[in-house]
């Protein structure tokens, strides 16, 4: 019986999903197909047109341009009348916290930890959407692309045609290829609608995993973090250096005629951690008290700063062909003074300033003072080169429950910011499986490459956990090391961005960071029930790791 009600939740998942695509593609427009003999259609411009174009106008006339198709979408409207373009976000994120439950219901159903279900369904219906040519799937596969395109139209005030020949290469301007799918859905009609949705998902996932990692660090005290800190730090610095080394030598075994830059990018990619997959598999499985999880996370927010001291030195080698020492030393003076400041005096602060807070909404101070303070922090991280989840993370480790005993909601922090994070954290899951395109499988020799950068990725990561230290399970460690996600995925398309990293190089990365994200909570779960590690109680029931 169990087989076939497996295949009964599967099947259900996948109809699910259909119907969802079926109906994205009543409501919104998809695109244009090829016209039949005698019609004709408005589509993006080739390459060719676009130059022409330029040359032509000398660049005048397109401002006019820009504000027509910026208009034409409210010009046509909706048989005439009001549509609240609002309306839509709230369906759109509807539909997403549903498809989301469906994928935790079927995952828990297969004895899987729920993270993977929402990964797993938002990679269905992503392809699903993607392949039905429905805009909105179409902008979400492409989204760091239409993120650039938005960002140099609003910067630089230029019109949307002459800003994509700025942003994307004559290849990927012809027919059919990802520039010009993106050019035509943000210049035609219904634009401005469309890339409202996506901004709205990019928004309420980004939330979603600030909350999470919040969540994540209110379950976690600093003492006990600095108990585990020395074999933290050692754990991050071996899982940074050896899949970088490893990266570098199977990028120039694999790749002979690639320049040294694009060897660079590759390690730099590999030696990147995404710590949001292995966070919510600890909530999930009642492990985050566990040395295990608190050697993760520290080494997580090690592993970011290293990581992006790598970025940088290979940035500044492409870019200038030399070493920058002095941003180099800027990041991790500024690192090391945020981080340390944090744990440091960040706790007095609270018990400072939490009085304070108390007296401008007595009733609602303990959901709004940390959310301010998670929210700040975060920012505060990414101001200095960081990712902002690390900011979010420690706003979490400093806030205590003995901070608020004198308020009236006896309710714990966690109790009362946990639907928020239930609410927004699986949008995040879901749009990162939602980016995933198979496609990129079937790329000739990616296939090759992607498995090599998988294998040298996992390798590198299990063996960090070899010196994690007495009284923890090395191997959970270094599983919880492995999953990528947007951090490679970043990396990537910085290195792509620059012209270093080729599409068929970009797509056996997008490839290992898949498997990586996804083969993750299946593999640690089964490590922590192999060992038996407990659930967590109040306190830790093992000794923490001897230094």
């Amino acid at each position: 019986m169990i087989p076939n009600r497996k295949l009964i939740v599967v099947i259900a998942a996948v109809v699910c999903a259909v119907l969802l695509g079926v109906d994205a593609a009543s409501d919104l427009n998809p695109l244009p197909q090829s016209p039949a003999s005698g019609e004709s259609v408005t589509t993006a411009p080739t390459p060719a047109e676009f130059s022409a174009d330029n040359d032509a106008n000398g660049g005048a006339g397109h401002a006019h341009e820009h504000h027509a198709e910026a208009a034409a979408p409210e010009a046509h409207g909706n048989g005439g009348g009001h549509t609240d373009p609002f309306a839509l976000i709230l369906l759109e994120i509807a539909l997403i916290v549903l498809v989301a439950m469906i994928g935790r219901w079927s995952a828990e159903k297969l004895n899987q930890p729920s993270v993977l279900g929402e990964l797993i369904i938002g990679v269905i219906i992503g392809n699903i959407g993607y392949m039905l040519k429905i805009p909105l799937f179409v902008l979400v596969m492409h989204l760091t692309d239409a993120a650039e395109l938005f960002t140099v139209v609003l910067d630089s005030g230029l019109a949307m045609r002459e800003a994509a020949a700025t942003v994307f290469s004559p290849l990927q301007l012809e027919p059919g290829q990802a520039g010009h799918r993106v050019v035509t859905i943000l210049s035609g009609h219904g634009a401005s609608q469309q890339a409202i949705m996506v901004f709205a998902l990019w928004l309420f996932s980004n939330h979603g995993v600030i909350l999470l990692l919040f969540m994540v660090g209110l379950e976690t005290s600093v003492d006990e973090m600095l108990k585990v800190g020395p074999r933290a730090l050692l754990v991050a610095i071996v899982g940074v250096v050896v899949p970088f080394l490893c990266g570098v030598g199977i990028s120039m075994s694999m790749l002979p005629d690639a320049p040294t830059s694009a060897d660079l990018f590759i390690g730099a990619t590999l030696c990147a951690t995404s710590v949001g997959i292995t966070a919510r598999v600890f909530k999930d499985l009642k492990r985050l008290q566990t040395p295990e999880a608190k050697i993760i996370l520290g080494a997580a927010v090690i592993d970011d700063i290293l990581g992006l001291i790598i970025l940088a030195l290979v940035v500044g080698i492409v870019v200038s062909g030399g070493l920058h020492f002095s941003e180099i030393i800027r990041l991790c003076v500024l690192s090391t003074l945020l981080l340390g400041g944090i744990i440091k005096f960040g706790e007095k602060f609270v018990r400072w300033n939490i009085p304070v807070a108390s007296r401008l909404d007595r009733a609602n101070f303990k959901l709004l003072f940390p959310l301010v303070l998670a929210f700040v922090t975060s920012w505060m991280a990414n101001q200095i080169g960081l990712a902002a989840i690390v900011g979010a993370f420690a706003a979490g480790l400093i806030l205590e429950e003995s901070h608020f005993a004198d308020h009236h909601d006896k309710r714990t922090v966690e109790e009362i910011v946990g639907p928020l994070e239930a609410l927004f954290a699986p949008v995040f899951f879901v749009l990162m499986g939602m980016q995933v395109n198979l496609g990129t499988f079937l790329l000739p020799g990616t296939f090759g490459m992607a498995i090599a950068f998988t294998v040298v990725a996992i390798i590198g990561k299990i063996v960090c956990g070899l010196v994690a230290g007495k009284n923890v399970d090395r191997l959970s460690v270094g599983i919880g090391m492995v999953p990528r996600g947007e951090v490679g995925l970043i990396f990537a398309s910085v290195g792509k961005g620059l012209g270093v990293v080729t599409d068929s190089v970009f797509s056996a990365i997008v490839i290992m960071v898949i498997v990586t994200t996804l083969i993750t909570p299946v593999a640690l779960k089964w490590s922590l029930f192999r060992t038996g590690i407990p659930k967590t109680p109040n306190k830790p029931d093992r000794p923490m790791p001897a230094f």
